[in-house]
């Protein structure tokens, strides 16, 4: 009987000990000793939306609306400490025939980034997906990005299939730290 206790005595001691080394390797907390221990801020603005809608219930055959719209590296006060890489993805359902564009502007300069047509591939809600290739922002001066979305219903599409049509298009904009390699 001695022999039993002394044998599950040891067995609790020894399990005590292992614990305690196990916490030991396991739970760990360290320090920074540099004095400059702020962290990065990232910062993008889209008009302080990661999603824009765009409405096109008024267009009309013969219409072309125009939408501005910008993306920064800075709000009102900050500027961003990273570099940034953005993308913007057009969603709609284009059962309305229109043209849509999307333009970069510099200065007096309108460059085409995106014609959003049947040449992209739809997702499994039936969305046709167009998306813009990778735009980078630098961190070192404020930056501000100047677009315009180009809607156009062309006259030709007067026809009464197309006045009961509901369609949409959405501009989602995602952005991410660029990792330098």
């Amino acid at each position: 009987m001695k022999r039993k206790i002394l044998t599950v005595l040891f067995i609790l001691i020894l399990l005590t000990l292992l614990s305690g080394i196990t916490y030991s390797i396991f739970h760990s907390t360290a320090k920074l000793n540099s004095n400059d221990q702020s962290i990065a801020k990232f910062i993008f603005n889209a008009e302080s939306k990661e999603e824009l809608e765009f409405p096109l219930s008024d267009l009309e055959p013969g219409d072309t609306e125009e939408y501005l719209f910008s993306v920064s590296n800075s709000d009102l006060e900050n500027i961003s400490d990273v570099f940034i890489e953005y993308t913007m993805t057009i969603k709609t359902y284009h059962l309305l025939p229109v043209d849509i564009e999307l333009y970069k502007l510099d200065e007096d300069e309108e460059k085409l980034i995106l014609t959003c047509d049947e040449s992209y591939t739809r997702n499994e809600e039936n969305y046709l997906i167009c998306n813009t290739q990778t735009q980078e922002m630098g961190y070192d001066e404020e930056q501000i990005d100047d677009y315009k979305l180009k809607i156009k219903f062309p006259s030709e599409y007067n026809d009464e299939i197309y006045s009961n049509l509901v369609d949409f298009i959405s501009m989602e904009i995602k952005s991410w730290q660029k990792i330098e390699g």
